[in-house]
This record gives C-alpha cells, sequence and structure tokens, in this order.
C-alpha cells in the first residue's frame, strides 16, 4: 500500500475516533446532568413521598373501610408525583431512605386496586370479630354472617341484595347502629328512608331498641320519601305549604271527579270530548282476529263489562259503542229483538232470528257483523257441516240475514268490523241513519251527565286518571311529553279529556298552596339540586330499594350530588319488585351502578322465614327470569312435611258456583291447619280485592283460633304467616298471573320491563308463595288452571286429558243437570251454548 493512501487512512480513522470521543463525552456530561436534576428533583419531593405514604398507610391501617371514593382521592392527590418518579430510580444513587419511600409509594400507587380489595377482605374479617359484641346482641339470635357482611361494608354505593325472610330491616338497622357505635357519623348525620309510614314506624323503633345506649339516638330522620319530599318543600318556600287533600288518596279522587264533573256541565268542547271516551274508547282495543281460539276471546271478554250508557248489556265492544250512539243521539232502540219469520224461511243452521238492533220509532233492523275488508272472519269463529270453513258459514249467514230482509221489505243497515278498525263505524253509521231519514237529537249534557256517572265504566275512568296523573307526575312528565306510539287514537282521545282536567287540578292546588305527594319528591330534588336546602348527610339507607321510581332516583342523585362524600346504603330485592304500576323501574336496582357509580354488592342468602323446600321451589321458579339478578338463598329449617298442596275444583257456570266450590277447599284447608296449629296465622291471598272469599267473616267465626287475614299478593309483601292460601290460581285476564294488569294506557309511562313472558305477574306470584313459614295452599280450577303452576308442581296436571274440548269455543265439557237429564256443557256458558247429551266413554271429575 503507497504511504501517502495508508498515512490518509490513519487520519480519518483518527478523527472518526475524536468525533466518538467527543460524542461519549457530551453524552456522559447530558446524562450526568439529567441525572443530577432528577435526583434534585427525587429530593425535592422527599417531603411529598412521606405525605403519600402516611395518607396510603392511613387508608389500610383497619381503622374503618377504604371505599372507592377514598381510592379515587389518593390517586387524584398523588397523580401529579407518580408521574415525577422515573424509572430506574436507583441508579441515581440516592440515600436508602429515600429509595424505600420511592419504593412503597409505587408499590401503592400502581397496586391500589388489589390493594384495597385484599384490605377491605382482612377489614371485613377483623372488624366482624372487633364488634361481635354488637352483632351478637341486637336480636334474640345472632346476625347472619352475610347480614355482618353487609354491615361492615361501607363503600361510596352499598346495595345489598336480600331475599325474601332475610332480614331487610334488621340490617338496615344493625348498619345504624354500627355506623353510630363506630363514630362514623352522628345520628343527625343519618338519612333513613323507607316507603310507606308502617315501615317507617317499624324501622325507628328498631332503630333505636338497637342504638338505645347512644346519645342522641332519637334525633335519627327516618322518613318516607313523601314525608323528605314535604320536609323539603316547606324549608325552601316562601309560602306557607299544605299537604293536599291531607294525604288521601281517596279525597285526590273525589277531587278529580269534582272537576270532571264541573267540566262536563260548563265546557261544550270537553263535554264532547269526556263522551267521546267514555262512549267510545273506554276499552282498551283488542283485534278479534289476533286470538287464537274462542275460549281465549270469552276469558278476555269477561274481564269488561259491554254496557251501554242506558244499561243494556250487549256481547261485543263495537255493540256498546254502537248502542252508546243511539243512546247518546236520542234514538230509542231494542237489543237482539226476536225477528219473526216466515216457515219457509226457516233455517236450521242458523236457528232463530235476533238481529243486533232495531230501532223502535224508524222500524230500521241494523246488523253489525265481524268482518275485515275482505270478508274474512277470525279463525276461532265457528262452522257447521257442510260449510267448509268459519268465513263460509258466516257469509252465508250474512247473505240468509240480507234475503230475509229483502223478502219482507224491511229497512235494514250494516256496520263491519273493519269500519271500527280503521276509525270510521260512529260515522259511517250516523251517514246511513240520516240517509234513511233517521233524526239526530243530541243529549243535553246535563241529562247525559247522570248517565255516565252510573255508568259501568265512570269509576274505573276516574281510577285512570289518577293512576296517570301519579305515573306522569312521579316520572317528572307532562301531557305534553307524552307521545303517541304509532298514533294511538285512544291515548290521543283519552289526553284531549285528561289535560284539562290536569289544568284544573294544579291551578286548585296553587290556589291552596298545596303539593300531591309526587309535587314533593320532584320540587325537592330540585330544590336540593340548586342548593336551596342543605343538609349535612354522611349516610343514606333506604329500604325496600326495588321500589325505586324515576323521581325518588332524582331525589336521591340530587342529594348524593351535594355531597360527594356521602354514603348511599340500599337494600332491596329485585325478585320483589312488584309495584311496576306505581312507577316503581325495575332496571335501577338491577342496574344499580349504571345508576350510581362504583357499588359493592353484598347479598343477604340465609332466610329465616320458610323452609328448604318452599325456598328451593321459589327459587327456582323466580329465577326462570334471566333478567333477575342471580342468588342461591337457604334455609336452616327442614321441611316436615309437604310444603306445596294444589287443590283443584272442576267448576264452571256462575259466579256463585265458583264462590261455592272456592268456599267449601277453602273450609277444608282450614281444618287441616286448625288441626296442625289451633294458634296459626293464616293467610288468604288472591291477586285483586275480588278474589276475597264471600262470607269472610263468617270464615274468621267458623275459627276463632287461628289468626286469619286476606290479603291481595301487593299488599302482603313484607308480611310472614304460618300457613298461606292462595285463592283462585287460573288463568285468564283477571286471572294469575293478569294478563291485563293495567289499562295499556300506563304503558306510556311505565318502564318497559325487561321483556320476559309474565315478568312482573312473575314476581308477583313469588310474594304470594313466599309469605307462609310452613305450608302454601294453591287453589284453582282444574278447567282453567294458571300457566304458573305447571311450572311448581311436581307430579303434572291432568285436567286437560280429563275435561274435553268445547268444539265450537275449545273451552272444557262439564257435567251438567238439566231439568230432564244430566248432559255435558261448555264451561264458557253462557257465553257458549255448546251442549250434548252425556257420554258413557267421558269420566270428568266434579
Amino acid at each position: 500500500m503507497p504511504r501517502r493512501h495508508k498515512t490518509s487512512s490513519l487520519s480519518i480513522l483518527s478523527i472518526v475516533l475524536l468525533c466518538i470521543s467527543i460524542i461519549g463525552i457530551w453524552y456522559l456530561y447530558k446524562k450526568y446532568v439529567i441525572e443530577k436534576k432528577q435526583r434534585q428533583l427525587l429530593l425535592s419531593l422527599e417531603e411529598q413521598l412521606n405525605e403519600a405514604n402516611s395518607y396510603g398507610a392511613c387508608l389500610v391501617d383497619f381503622s374503618r373501610y377504604f371505599a372507592y371514593y377514598d381510592e379515587q382521592q389518593y390517586c387524584k392527590n398523588f397523580e401529579a408525583l407518580r408521574k415525577s418518579i422515573v424509572p430506574n430510580y436507583e441508579r441515581l444513587g440516592l440515600d436508602l431512605r429515600l429509595e424505600d419511600a420511592i419504593r412503597t409509594f409505587i408499590a401503592t400507587y400502581d397496586s391500589i386496586i388489589a390493594i384495597r380489595k385484599d384490605y377491605n377482605d382482612a377489614f371485613v374479617k377483623k372488624e366482624s370479630a372487633a364488634y361481635r359484641y354488637l352483632f351478637d346482641s341486637l336480636e334474640e339470635y345472632p346476625l347472619s354472617d352475610d347480614q355482618i357482611e353487609a354491615v361492615i361494608r361501607d363503600e361510596d354505593n352499598n346495595l345489598i341484595i336480600a331475599g325474601a325472610g332475610t332480614g331487610k330491616t334488621t340490617t338496615i338497622s344493625a348498619k345504624t347502629a354500627y355506623i353510630l357505635e363506630k363514630g362514623l357519623a352522628k345520628p343527625e348525620e343519618l338519612l333513613i328512608i323507607s316507603f310507606t309510614k308502617n315501615a317507617v314506624r317499624e324501622m325507628k323503633e328498631r332503630c333505636i331498641k338497637f342504638c338505645k345506649d347512644i346519645p342522641g339516638v332519637e334525633n335519627l330522620d327516618v322518613r318516607t320519601f313523601n314525608s323528605y319530599g314535604y320536609l323539603v318543600k316547606r324549608h325552601c318556600s316562601n309560602d306557607e305549604m299544605h299537604l293536599a287533600f291531607k294525604g288521601d288518596e281517596e279525597a285526590a279522587k273525589a277531587c278529580l271527579q269534582e272537576i270532571f264533573d264541573e267540566l262536563f256541565l260548563t265546557d261544550t268542547d270537553f263535554q264532547r270530548k269526556a263522551v267521546n271516551f267514555l262512549a267510545f274508547f273506554n276499552r282498551p282495543e283488542r283485534d278479534e282476529f289476533k286470538f287464537e281460539t274462542k275460549d281465549d276471546y270469552l276469558k278476555y271478554e269477561q274481564s269488561f263489562k259491554n254496557v251501554t250508557l242506558d244499561g243494556k248489556t250487549v256481547s261485543s265492544k263495537e255493540e256498546m259503542q254502537i248502542g252508546n250512539f243511539f243512546c247518546l243521539f236520542g234514538i230509542n232502540y231494542e237489543y237482539e229483538k226476536h225477528f219473526p219469520l216466515a216457515p219457509e224461511d226457516r233455517n236450521a243452521d242458523f236457528g232463530s232470528y235476533h238481529p243486533d238492533f232495531f230501532l223502535t220509532d224508524y222500524d230500521i233492523w241494523h246488523e253489525h257483523f265481524g268482518i275485515d275488508r275482505e270478508g274474512n272472519v277470525p279463525d276461532w269463529f265457528a262452522t257447521k257441516h257442510p260449510y267448509p270453513s268459519a268465513k263460509a258459514y258466516y257469509t252465508a249467514g250474512m247473505q240468509w240475514k240480507r234475503y230475509i230482509h229483502h223478502k219482507t221489505g224491511s229497512k235494514l243497515i250494516e256496520t263491519y268490523s273493519y269500519e271500527n278498525k280503521e276509525g270510521s263505524l260512529i260515522n259511517n253509521l250516523k251517514k246511513r241513519l240520516l240517509e234513511l231519514g233517521v233524526t239526530l237529537n243530541p243529549q243535553k249534557p246535563e241529562d247525559i251527565l247522570p248517565m255516565v256517572k252510573q255508568s259501568a265504566y265512570y269509576e274505573d275512568f276516574i281510577n285512570l286518571m289518577h293512576t296517570f296523573l301519579g305515573l306522569m307526575k312521579s316520572n317528572a312528565k307532562t301531557p305534553e311529553t307524552i307521545v303517541s306510539k304509532m298514533g294511538d287514537r285512544r291515548l290521543s282521545v283519552f289526553l284531549d279529556v285528561f289535560k284539562p282536567v290536569y289544568r284544573a287540578y294544579e291551578g286548585r292546588l296553587r290556589g291552596a298552596s298545596a303539593v300531591d305527594f309526587n309535587d314533593m319528591v320532584n320540587q325537592a330534588a330540585l330544590h336540593i339540586g340548586q342548593g336551596d336546602f342543605t343538609r349535612p348527610y354522611k349516610y343514606i339507607l333506604v329500604d325496600e330499594f326495588q321500589d325505586m321510581s324515576l323521581g325518588r332516583y332524582e331525589l336521591l342523585k340530587s342529594l348524593k350530588k351535594q355531597n360527594p362524600g356521602i354514603k348511599l346504603y340500599a337494600v332491596g330485592d329485585d325478585w320483589q319488585s312488584i309495584f311496576r304500576f306505581t312507577g316503581s323501574d325495575i332496571s335501577i336496582i338491577t342496574e344499580f351502578e349504571k345508576h350510581f357509580g362504583f357499588t359493592s354488592m353484598t347479598p343477604i342468602l340465609r332466610t329465616y322465614r320458610f323452609n328448604e323446600e318452599i325456598l328451593q321451589v321459589s327459587s327456582n321458579y323466580i329465577q326462570k327470569n334471566p333478567s333477575q339478578i342471580r342468588k342461591t338463598l337457604f334455609s336452616d329449617r327442614k321441611a316436615e312435611a309437604k310444603s306445596f298442596a294444589f287443590i283443584g275444583s272442576e267448576v264452571a257456570g256462575s259466579r256463585e258456583a265458583h264462590q261455592e266450590a272456592k268456599g267449601l277447599a277453602i273450609r277444608s284447608v282450614l281444618e287441616e291447619v286448625n288441626g296442625l296449629n289451633t294458634k296459626a296465622k293464616v293467610f288468604l291471598i288472591g291477586r285483586y280485592h275480588h278474589n276475597k272469599p264471600q262470607g269472610f267473616t263468617t270464615l274468621q267465626k267458623e275459627f276463632p283460633d287461628l289468626k286469619i287475614e286476606y290479603y291481595t299478593a301487593h299488599r302482603c309483601k313484607g308480611m310472614t304467616c304460618d300457613y298461606a292460601i292462595l285463592l283462585d290460581v287460573n288463568s285468564g285476564t283477571l286471572g294469575f298471573p293478569s294478563e291485563m294488569a293495567d289499562d295499556p294506557l300506563l304503558n306510556y309511562l311505565l318502564h318497559e320491563g325487561d321483556g320476559f313472558d309474565n315478568a312482573e305477574e312473575r314476581r308477583v306470584f313469588y310474594v304470594a308463595i313466599t309469605r307462609a313459614r310452613h305450608k302454601n295452599f294453591i287453589l284453582y280450577n282444574t278447567l282453567s288452571p294458571s300457566k304458573f303452576l305447571a311450572e311448581i308442581m311436581n307430579e303434572p296436571d291432568t285436567a286437560e286429558s280429563l275435561a274435553a274440548k268445547c268444539p265450537e269455543c275449545s273451552g272444557r265439557l262439564v257435567e251438567r243437570k238439566g231439568p230432564y237429564s244430566t248432559f255435558m256443557g261448555c264451561s264458557n256458558y253462557p257465553h257458549c251454548n255448546y251442549k250434548k247429551a252425556k257420554s258413557s266413554s267421558v269420566t270428568v271429575k266434579v
């Protein structure tokens, strides 16, 4: 290699090495500078680190529960400090004391979630032992481990899922005692809320008993939501406030009735709209074509009173509307008047002829045909040989009737079911009457009002307005915010009547400086949210939380917003959420954390009320709805005998026959109970008030030592008896489950539910079968048993196989005695007149 080239290469290498050296020196210097700054920064943070470690140590020193709010505050306070700690801080040459402080802080901050969980689990165990003296002394029996854990856990939001008979009141009262005993709050810093006056009274008595040695316990604030709302409203109002109607719901209904009557007589437009609803829209719409069998249709119809304003009982809603029209326009008529037929016109297929209406002053006959625009009839309509279908049979009947009127020269007008569906029935009827020269004489308001008030639907209408008003307010809505779904004509007509009544009602409240229950809650939430009312609450404890409505939820939310550190302690059971018709929204408990934020959910699983068999049957039954919160209750009580008795009676016909059969079955059960325990408490439980047996007082006198009471399934919630007798557990619109628990108009104001079939009714039935300590006696009609029975009976129900079907309506054929013989008749009599001679091959229970 030439010397010059070699020298050049060495020069280049030297320059490269020099550059590398310079960069290395610069890097080391830069690193030194950075590390010096980092070391100085960490040295300057030593006090903050010690503060953070001290703060963290206090959170886990077993002096109190480590709540999520505390965790969030810790993370917020020291977030900047954590960001200041550089990776590999150990290389900075810090003294060991500072390194230990950093290491402790990082270990705590980075694992705070796991630390909090482990600590709280340990805290519950440690606290259970420390306060055992308290938990064992509150009641005759010590609190269960579940109850103790539910009491000690002290999260920002606590949801205690307490099954039937597990001791909800005891748990809240024990929580109150624990809070005061431990010094977590003073008595005046607690707000305890329940839903009824009786529950509040019991809660306060229990709390004072549990806290008898704590000074100031008499200052505990135990209230209903309504009472608390009234307190806030009085405090924030410049005017003296009064409780509307002194809290009497019947007085509130009477006020609505008075307003309705006054508007009816003084406001022509209101009178027209009110008559429109009561005469033509008082019943919910139900398409006859949607029923699968005539039996289904008849059971549905039996729950309504098809009675015209002038007191005539007719066969259907549409006929009732037609009769009401005649009544309102002064047209005299007879219903189903016999039309005499010449011998040659008689037809065995159709029997004697009774047209629907006869206008007596005009010799006009009127037929209302149940067909759609294509002439179709519901599938369940009957047919006869030789007609191939129900449509063919019905069409032949229509043609025969038209022929009769054509031959005799009588006047006939026709209307059709499809006209009602299209909303043109009454207008078309009016047009056809006018074409035949019928004079329409609208009745005067003062003549119509007495008819309206005496009608079968007036009381139901006032109750509907009262319920609608309460639900609307509890959901913080106004009539203007209620939107019709798919053009619901009935809602629109109802709101035309409701709006002026509502405005007059509100005017009366303002004039009297009064507030009703729903106003109290809604306006209280508003005042608290605006800061008009403040209290130093540290805890809010709520009983029966499954009954929470939107308005009450807003009240709680406003209290929590006012004081973010306040703790909510909610006790309830979603399995017993049965007050949807009063506005309760089950999603507030099933989606609790979504509504309130981070939540500790603690189940209380030991029931003290009933035995293992009742527990197993009822739990399996209610949890068939997957939307219910899953839990596994247990009971220490062993079943000494079978805990369910299913008592079926085969009965059809009149109400009196049903009452007689029910009375015999009840007496039989009471005799059995009397033989088991002469001092037993017995509940008779029905779905409705009308299920109460006739002669109930006589039953009480016949068994004077037994404590016999009647309750609806809703009313008995929270109560306990020795034996329960469930009445009329049958299918049908007003059966159990009720297929129409409320007017569909209320659905515009109610929570939609979880979509599971009969979800609310399932919970109502669960409540009914979990009242008894020892045994449930379930009475039902074998001809129409409730669908719920098949789910809880150990043996299959054989009623279907024992009773033959009616060929005309799919009801059941039962044995009846006539004046000359015994025969088989339909269970839907008198709505279905099918009968046949008794056959020796058919065996039916009597």
